[in-house]
């Protein structure tokens, strides 16, 4: 097992370390794990390779059918979540934490429904147009903390993103088995942020669901 520090380093908006990982870079290792540590040497995460190998793959090919362009990050993180940001340098990047990774798994098709969502409020201008974005400085520090998009955002980059999905070979039942999860994962946390910016799981379960048929029948 691989030892592996980012010297990447952010602060949250409680002023807490971070730490971010590049997918380019774990899925080129030549070990099957990785653990990660934080500057301190504390242990934080393990890894796994061949989920960055998929992931990579599928940001690639996902990122060509809406012909964009992000950098692909890994954060630490408990509760499952993954947003969209911008650099300072105007680079735009989607990021996942742990709690998210340990959902997907290797199912590619749940994993190809997040990022097209992501790259969807990227290609979309959602950020931007609301003026509520993440940004990394130079250095790596977090900035403008208010990530969330309106309903109907949310709801634009769920039907872009799937479609996406699909254009890039995955099945877009994916989308819905990802709400599904996290529908019902979230009943179990209290989460108020994340459903005042989002439709409910059951509305998003049941438009996916209506989409994958009509994709599927295509």
């Amino acid at each position: 097992m691989a030892l592996l520090f980012c010297a990447i380093t952010a602060k949250t908006y409680a002023d807490n370390p971070i730490y971010s990982w590049h997918v380019s870079d774990l899925a080129r290792a030549q070990e099957k794990e990785i653990k990660l540590t934080d500057k301190q040497g504390q242990f934080l995460y393990i890894i796994n390779v061949q989920q960055m190998v998929y992931l990579y793959a599928a940001m690639i090919s996902i990122a060509e059918a809406g012909e964009i362009q992000a950098d692909f990050i890994i954060i630490p993180g408990t509760l499952p979540n993954a947003f969209a940001g911008i650099t300072e340098k105007d680079q735009d990047f989607v990021a996942i934490n742990f709690a998210m990774l340990d959902i997907l798994g290797t199912d590619m098709d749940m994993a190809a429904a997040l990022l097209g969502h992501e790259l969807a409020h990227l290609k979309l201008n959602h950020g931007r147009s609301n003026k509520k974005q993440v940004i990394i400085n130079q250095g790596g520090s977090f900035s403008a903390s208010d990530t969330r998009y309106s309903r109907d955002n949310e709801r634009e980059a769920d039907y872009l993103g799937t479609i996406w999905a699909v254009e890039a070979g995955y099945d877009p039942e994916g989308a819905v088995a990802l709400q599904t999860v996290l529908y019902k994962y979230f009943k179990k946390v209290a989460s108020s942020s994340f459903s005042a910016s989002h439709p409910s799981g059951i509305e998003r379960i049941t438009v996916l669901k209506s989409l994958a048929r009509r994709l599927s029948n295509r």
